[in-house]
């Protein structure tokens, strides 16, 4: 209907559309990263899923008496660095696999006339490369990325000003979804006035999904019918 209120399903990359199979060349291009600005091996602390790359880098130069007044400024030299090291794979990196049923489900809301974008720790470049690497990077026009916030819940409310840019319109928060599989995903969704939607194919299980408040938390997409339900009906009722 061309009245009908415009449905936004922002994704996450990493455990909910994407996972590693073997050696992480994100990880191994994060810690030369901070080798290379801080001059130490990086030591990671818990209660990092969730957050954004450059926030990691931070938190862990925190966390290792390192970066003094330059914690900020140095947290975004150690993700150029990143990226850079990232470009250029290694004979041991593993490879990435889209998660089960992960593109039907964006295939499906594609053909429903949903909005698809991101909303993801990782860089803008190191996000589409995986994509690319399980051949979904065309289902997202648009997107916010780890180095555009230093806190997740920075990241949805760019995304959603890059999608109402593109339609000419402003979108209602209500037909705004968020999809992730952390405890940060579902917080930068509420903080937001967004709707959380969790896939526990992550590090978390669906109790510890539901009690983030989570308004749906399915244990796969391969199980996508409530997601793609509570999206159709997105905006009826308004």
């Amino acid at each position: 209907m061309a009245n009908e209120p415009q449905r936004v399903v922002l994704f996450d990359v990493d455990g909910t559309l994407v996972r590693t199979e073997g050696a992480s060349r994100h990880s191994r291009a994060f810690r030369a990263a901070f080798k290379s600005v801080y001059g130490t091996e990086c030591r990671f602390v818990p209660g990092l899923h969730g957050m954004t790359d450059m926030q990691i880098f931070m938190t862990l130069a925190k966390s290792m008496g390192l970066g003094g007044e330059r914690v900020r400024e140095l947290a975004r030299e150690a993700c150029r660095h990143m990226v850079a090291i990232y470009q250029t794979p290694e004979e041991g990196d593993g490879h990435y696999i889209d998660l089960p049923g992960a593109r039907a489900t964006v295939e499906t809301l594609a053909a429903r006339g949903a909005m698809l974008g991101l909303v993801t720790g990782n860089t803008l470049e190191i996000a589409l490369h995986k994509l690319a690497s399980v051949g979904l990077e065309g289902f997202f026009a648009f997107g916010a990325y780890g180095t555009e916030a230093w806190d997740r819940s920075g990241l949805p409310p760019i995304a959603v000003a890059r999608a109402e840019r593109l339609i000419g319109k402003p979108i209602d928060p209500r037909t705004v979804f968020v999809v992730g599989d952390t405890p940060r995903d579902v917080a930068c969704a509420l903080d937001n006035g967004y709707r959380s939607v969790a896939v526990a194919t992550g590090s978390f299980g669906i109790p510890e999904l539901l009690a983030a408040g989570a308004e749906l938390v399915l244990p796969d997409l391969q199980d996508s019918g409530p997601l793609l339900q509570i999206v159709e009906e997105a905006g009826l009722a308004l």
